[in-house]
This record gives structure tokens, sequence and C-alpha cells, in this order.
């Protein structure tokens, strides 16, 4: 293999991992709250609540950097027979499936079970979909002849036997002023077995609302970094003025706007930190990461390590052509700087807020 197609194949590798998209379908029965519910585990307003009916005959999608969400509308319908909303909204498309309810099954609910199996079956041609079944309005489960453990625990067996599957789980949420089972369920989606370079936009775009949470940002992050350590070093055209080293720029801000909206750095987090009296070491170069001219500066002042050495410890990760070069340590140490600091920052603020949310 000629050195040019090596770095070809490598770099259009870590394009496919960079750009590739996640996509989020909401589905399940009218009014079971799906708008709510994806808003609170988002922790942030994507779409707008209390506006859909079952009159609702377009799908609503929101595109949040690589990652889309879309609300599809009811199926098992007059306007929507099951097979005519299958053709046309090709749902099998979709990477992740939230599933929410909140009444009794029908007929069409089982229709879609068995559609997911089948699209997700290998063997016929299809991929694996994550699916998380959610039964949403948990508060407003009760009968006065029963517990609620009961109740739950019937809504549970009725799933799994109309699923044929007794390795179900159902999330049971609620979203309102004391929302119930979000975190939980964020948690498995956070866990859940989706390609690395797809579930990174999910952690990308959801708002962190605890330690927990920043440490999956964190973790997510991290793997991203050596893609963009592959397609920035790779991709370079020119040496950096002052190090001669290849890196390219506009990758490496790519990279760290990435970094900095993940943890939700940006215009009023200075300000934050002096409101909670947080004084950020000398070492914490995150406020430098936030503009062009700071990029450049870190990117002289760390490469100069780096000039004339050779990285063979990168070879395992991205081959022999695009390690040996001092661009890619240079892009993966400012990446993995970056990340630590603004994990740090975000840290000592969540921290702050907590201990103060405590304090009431």
């Amino acid at each position: 293999m000629s050195l040019e197609k090596d770095l070809n194949e490598i770099l259009e590798k870590a394009r496919e991992e960079l750009d590739t998209v996640l996509r989020i379908a909401l589905i399940g029965q009218p009014g079971a709250g799906k708008s709510s519910l994806i808003n609170q585990i988002m922790g942030k307003k994507i779409f707008e609540t209390g506006v859909h009916t079952d009159t609702t005959t377009k799908a609503e999608e929101v595109k949040l950097d690589e990652m889309f969400i879309v609300d599809l509308p009811g199926y098992g319908t007059s306007r929507f027979p099951f097979n005519d909303w299958v053709n046309e909204f090709q749902p099998e498309n979709y990477d992740v499936y939230l599933f929410v309810f909140n009444g009794k099954l029908h007929d069409s609910d089982v229709q879609m079970f068995e559609a997911l199996k089948e699209w997700s079956d290998e063997e016929k041609g299809g991929r694996v979909h994550q699916l998380f079944i959610v039964r949403n309005f948990s508060d407003s489960i009760w009968d006065e002849e029963k517990t609620y453990s009961d109740l739950r625990d019937e809504i549970v067996r009725d799933v799994r036997d109309k699923m044929q599957d007794e390795s179900v789980k159902v999330y049971f949420t609620s979203c309102g002023r004391q929302p119930e089972g979000i975190e939980d369920l964020k948690k498995a989606i956070i866990n859940a077995d989706i390609p690395g370079a797809k579930k990174s936009k999910f952690l990308r775009n959801f708002k962190a609302k605890t330690i927990d949470d920043l440490d999956a940002k964190k973790a997510g992050m991290k793997e991203s970094i050596h893609w963009y350590a592959v397609a920035g070093a790779v991709n370079a055209v020119n040496p950096v003025t002052g190090i001669d080293i290849g890196v390219d720029v506009c990758i490496m801000k790519k990279m760290i706007s990435d970094i900095l909206d993940t943890f939700g750095i940006d215009d009023d987090t200075e300000s934050n930190l002096k409101k909670y009296d947080i004084i950020v070491p000398a070492g914490n170069k995150v406020f430098k990461y936030v503009t062009e001219e700071g990029i450049k500066l870190l990117i002289k002042e760390i490469g100069k390590k780096y000039i004339g050495k050779q990285f063979t410890k990168y070879l395992p990760l991205v081959g022999q052509a695009a390690a040996a070069t001092a661009g890619y340590a240079l892009i993966k140490a400012i990446g993995d700087g970056c990340v630590d600091d603004c994990y740090n920052i975000a840290k000592e603020l969540m921290e702050q807020m907590i201990e103060k949310e405590q304090s009431k």
C-alpha cells in the first residue's frame, strides 16, 4: 500500500467518525408526553410542549449539530394505518427509539414491537437499534384497590407479554414539577451499546445535571479527540509558522468548539466563576481556547515540545503513516488538555451550584 493511499484511507475513516450522525426517533401513543420527555432528558427545550394532538400528520425534526431528534406522529389511525405509516416515515432508519406510552397498549403497538424486532434482525438485513420503552406520566398511575408497585408490575408484565421478551425493561418517568425516572433513563442511553462516534453526538448535546453526567461527557470527548487528531494531522497542508509542524487549524477550531459546547463553556462562564468565587488555576487555559488567536498561541506554545520528535507510542491507534507525525501528538495534547480544563471548570461550577441548592 502506498503512503498516499494509506493516508487517504486513514483520513476517510476519521472523517466518517467525525461526520457520522445520530438519529433518535420518538414513537408511541399520541398525547404520551414525548416532547416533554425529550426536553427533560436533554435538559433544555427541544420541542414545544402541549401543541400536538391526535391529528398530527407530520414528523417534527430538530437538528443539534450531528444529532437529529424526530417526533413521529401516531400510527394505527385512520390517517396512518401501520403499514402506511412505515412507508411514509421509514422509521427503520433510526439509531435509537424512545417508545413512549401512558395508557393501555393497543394492537398497533404490538405491530410496532414486531417491526422493531425485524428491523434489528441482522440476518434479515437489519441493524441493531437501541429501544427504550417508557411509561410516562407515572405519577398518574393509580387504582384505589391496588398498590403503586403492583400496578407497575402489571404494566411491565403487559409489555413483556406483548413483546414476547422477558428481558425487556420498562422505564417509568414523569415530567412534572418533581421529575421521576429521567436520570435513570438518561443513564441507560449513555450506557447503551451505541457506536462511540454516534454516542458522542448525544453526550455533546445534553445538559449535564450531575457529576456523573460530566464524567460521561469527558470520557466520550476523549474518544473523539483521537479522530480529530488524525484528521487534523493527515489533512494538514502547511506547517504552523514558527514550529514547522503540520496541523489543520480549521479542524482544531471545530474540535475545540465541540469541547466547549460539550461542557457548556460560553461567554457567561467567566462571570459565573466570579459569582461563586472560583479561582481558575494558572495552568487552566480554558479561556485561551475561546478565541482563534488563543488557539494559535497554544499551538505555538505546546507545539515546540514536539518539533523533530517521532511518536511511536501512537502506532497502534492510527497506523504508521499518521502516527509518526508530530501533528497528531500536538493536536491530541491540546484536545486532551482542553477537555480536562473544561471538565474541571464545569465540575467546579456544578459543585458550587449543588452546594448552594442544598443550603437553601
